[in-house]
């Protein structure tokens, strides 16, 4: 059985009201790999993610889409419930990854909790400043680096993820991934292998060279 108290981050800042109030409203609500979480800022809860991996993103007028965020097992997704997050109006979507389970507090629930308690309030806080945070590095990236750092980046942290050297990726998806479309991955990729650093098969991405990968990742805009 799920335990609520040690798959809700700040369970321990509340009260025995608060605590009963959550686990008579919580949700355990499973989501397919690919399927749609939250969209067209729907304020349905905080998620508490127990297993899976969420991805947030954006999308651009022209339908090119950017990965801002991505959730893993026991972090708290704010993005489903941002209407109450004060002058805060994300324009995003979040689909499951993986197939997913998670723990869902209605917004109704939570807005009721952090008027009440600061402590929760204050880790709310901290959450989103988080958030800024590696949005801001996010923005970094895109702006001084190179599409193949970034791609080299993205490719070692799959690695890292995953556990493995033969990435079961498609350039379309590396492409919605970093904003960029696919023929731009596809060139990339094929500089990448000519200089050994990966080899590209059909739906896969094999990385030959790690460490070079790795260098590759850190460089910054000439």
């Amino acid at each position: 059985m799920t335990s609520i108290a040690e798959n809700i981050p700040f369970y321990a800042f509340l009260d025995f009201e608060e605590k009963e109030k959550i686990e008579k409203s919580v949700q355990k609500i499973s989501f397919s790999r690919s399927r749609i979480v939250n969209s067209d800022g729907n304020c349905t809860g905080f998620i508490s993610l127990l297993s899976g991996q969420l991805k947030v993103y954006s999308l651009s007028p022209e339908g090119r889409e950017i990965t801002l965020f991505r959730f893993f097992p026991s972090s708290l997704c704010i993005f489903t419930a941002t209407c109450l997050l004060k002058d805060i109006d994300f324009d995003v979507s979040i689909v499951a990854e993986e197939d997913s389970q998670c723990l869902l507090i209605p917004a109704s629930v939570m807005d009721w909790i952090r008027r009440r308690n600061i402590k929760v309030s204050n880790y709310l806080g901290s959450v989103l400043s988080s958030h800024l945070s590696d949005l801001m590095w996010l923005i970094d990236q895109i702006l001084n680096k190179r599409l193949d750092s970034r791609v080299a980046a993205y490719l070692e942290e799959e690695a890292d993820l995953r556990g493995e050297t033969v990435l079961r990726l498609t350039h379309e998806e590396i492409a919605r991934h970093l904003g960029s479309r696919r023929e731009v991955i596809s060139r990339t990729l094929s500089y990448m292998e000519k200089e050994g650093l990966v080899r590209v098969r059909r739906g896969e991405v094999e990385i030959a060279d790690s460490l070079r990968l790795g260098e590759m990742a850190k460089e910054s805009v000439r």
